[in-house]
């Protein structure tokens, strides 16, 4: 099995776009446009032909934030007509950067870089009217990527637990993201935990309009001693008892204290990330420390869908030892089903802070979000250590609460607070049993925005799990998760 489905990560290894990346750029300073060469070539009088896929190379800038595209010198040309598009939605490509047809007079480019994107690049070689060049007769068209590079495809219908133990992730994987891959619309199952361990791994479907689903059973959990990333995912949890995520038993000894020191956190500087899954019948914690000293510095959860099933949960977000220093939901539905609680959307340990942790500042931060029935009769947070320091940043934007938190959204959110600094607050619908938070716009001493909406958001049905907004106020200020928004 493992034979079958290593190739991708084995052309990784081999064809190093960045070792690829650094040859062709320091043969371009040797040869490109500032070589008088470039200029005064002996080629002349010929059809000139545009530079071969195999020699153009495509990487990612050390940030990841650009994509940087370097070839080779064609000798005797007059420039390069060169196109780059995002080809994501194929039926609506994009012109990235303003890179439509235009004339470049050097060997590389760099353009802006979205994670999990298909693109394409086409370079022309153009004519050159001094040596009597003319242009080549056709562009070369390269398409490439910005996922993460694949370790394996899992084959569909697989029990994920049994092929993970059968395919681990490589040492190298301690030091960067790898990915298993899904099936686009596969259906999988997952019998019992699954630890990564100390591996910096993806699990994804690269088609993020045909997600993959996992049904979760017995203990089946997610576990991790570092950073991860879940992408375009479906998963099941009504047959698991066991948390969605749950950070490792098992820590990495050598990322202790590397930068709380003597605090002694378990350091996880690398980002947890899930976006863009539906994540059905949690009946246990949503992200769990299993007791164990981690100090993450940023997760986000970003245009999700979670339903949530447990009765007496302690808390959806429960660290009892350590803390999530940045913490960011966006663009996402959390919602309880009839008779569902928990203590807590939120609890951290009360001694965490950012400075204990190695950090300058922490925050949270909800922004167009929709949330219903979450912690009906407890607390939105509870993380006293965060309490009313200038180094802690709070945002809640753009946000529906219908029947959470006890009717005091704001003021658990603000660990309990009054005046609380560094505070932003704009355009929530804080609403319990009909009764609304904010008065004219307002919760004197926490949410002093005058924003607040005081009408009903008109969810169309809550009870499914259909929270498509009627709520004019709502609609006009396009607040909650915007999958329940009509398109502008």
């Amino acid at each position: 099995m493992k034979k079958n489905h290593f190739s991708l990560w084995r052309k990784a290894r081999l064809l190093s776009v960045a070792a690829v990346g650094a040859l062709l750029l320091s043969s371009c300073a040797q040869d490109g446009f500032d070589d008088d060469e470039r200029w005064s070539s002996s080629v002349s009088g010929i059809t000139l032909v545009s530079p071969t896929a195999d020699n153009i190379s495509i990487s990612a800038s050390a940030d990841g934030s650009q994509t940087v595209i370097v070839w080779d010198v064609v000798k005797g040309a007059g420039g390069y007509e060169c196109t780059v598009m995002d080809v994501t939605d194929a039926e609506n490509p994009a012109v990235v950067d303003g890179i439509q047809d235009s004339l470049i007079d050097r060997c590389q480019i760099a353009v802006f870089r979205e994670a999990d994107h298909n693109y394409t690049f086409s370079i022309k070689a153009m004519g050159n009217k001094e040596l009597n060049n003319t242009e080549a007769e056709s562009a070369t068209l390269v398409a490439f990527n910005s996922f993460t590079a694949a370790l394996a495809t899992i084959p569909e219908g697989s029990d994920i637990t049994a092929f993970i133990a059968e395919n681990p992730m490589p040492d190298e994987a301690k030091d960067k993201e790898m990915a298993y891959d899904l099936v686009a619309g596969g259906q999988y199952t997952m019998s019992g935990s699954v630890d990564f361990g100390n591996k910096r791994v993806q699990l994804r479907t690269t088609d993020q309009n045909n997600p993959a689903t996992i049904k979760m059973t017995g203990n089946a959990s997610i576990s991790t001693a570092t950073g991860m990333s879940i992408k375009n995912v479906n998963f099941d949890c009504s047959a698991s008892t066991d948390p969605f995520i749950a950070y490792s038993e098992t820590p990495d000894e050598s990322t202790m204290g590397v930068i709380s020191g003597s605090q002694n956190y378990y350091d996880i500087q690398q980002s947890l990330l899930i976006e863009n899954c539906k994540i059905t019948g949690v009946n246990n914690y949503f992200i769990y420390d299993n007791k164990v000293k981690y100090c993450v510095g940023t997760a986000i959860i970003r245009n999700c869908v979670v339903q949530l099933t447990g009765t007496e949960c302690s808390g959806i977000i429960r660290f009892e030892t350590g803390f999530i220093n940045d913490l960011t939901v966006d663009k996402s539905t959390f919602y309880g089903v009839d008779g569902a609680d928990s203590k807590y959307f939120v609890q951290y340990s009360n001694s965490a802070r950012c400075d204990r942790g190695g950090y300058s500042s922490n925050s949270i931060t909800y922004s167009n979000s929709t949330f219903y029935n979450v912690a009906y009769s407890g607390q939105w947070g509870n993380y006293s250590g965060f309490a009313g320091r200038n180094t802690s940043f709070w945002n809640m934007t753009n946000c529906i609460f219908v029947n959470c938190g006890s009717n005091q959204i704001t003021r658990r959110f603000l660990a309990g607070r009054q005046g609380t600094a560094n505070r932003n607050f704009a355009n929530n619908t804080y609403m319990y049993d009909g009764a609304f938070e904010s008065t004219d716009g307002v919760v004197s001493g926490y949410d002093d925005s005058a924003t607040a909406i005081e009408s009903d958001p008109m969810f169309a049905d809550p009870t499914n799990g259909d929270f498509t907004v009627g709520g004019s106020e709502q609609l006009s200020k396009r607040t909650g998760d915007p999958r329940w928004l009509p398109a502008n």
